[in-house]
């Protein structure tokens, strides 16, 4: 167990994350309870629940399963900055959560097959932090 010491209050790495967070095996059957990466749902947690603006970017997520969109048509959906969408757009797309098509002035974003294959895990997230 690691032990982080600061100016204000010493705790160990599983006050911040919770125990069984990432788990995938149920300890009463000692069977795995489903075949996702667990690399990806660590990486979803932190760019959702572990920032600032996680909510608006699961709201993109969301907004853009149902159907792929623009960033124009997104802003104006979600009625945020437009500035602010391309730069939740940006750090979708480094994570490789969403595509772009080729064209540049107002091109279409869609999920990645990953991020729908594992749209549940996003559901779960939402549930847990208290939006929907």
């Amino acid at each position: 167990m690691y032990i982080f010491s600061g100016s204000f209050q010493t705790f160990s790495f599983y006050t911040i994350i919770p125990k069984n967070i990432f788990c995938f095996v149920d300890s009463a059957l000692g069977k795995a309870i489903s075949n996702e990466d667990p690399r990806f749902r660590m990486i979803l947690w932190l760019i959702i629940a572990g920032t600032r603006g996680g909510i608006n970017r699961a709201k993109i997520l969301n907004l853009i399963r149902e159907t792929p969109t623009n960033a124009n048509k997104i802003a104006t959906t979600l009625k945020l900055d437009h500035k602010t969408i391309l730069h939740h757009i940006e750090i979708l797309s480094k994570h490789e959560l969403i595509n772009k098509d080729e064209k540049n002035y107002g091109a279409t974003f869609s999920l990645t097959q990953i991020m729908r294959d594992n749209q549940n895990v996003l559901t779960e997230i939402m549930e847990k932090i208290g939006t929907k």
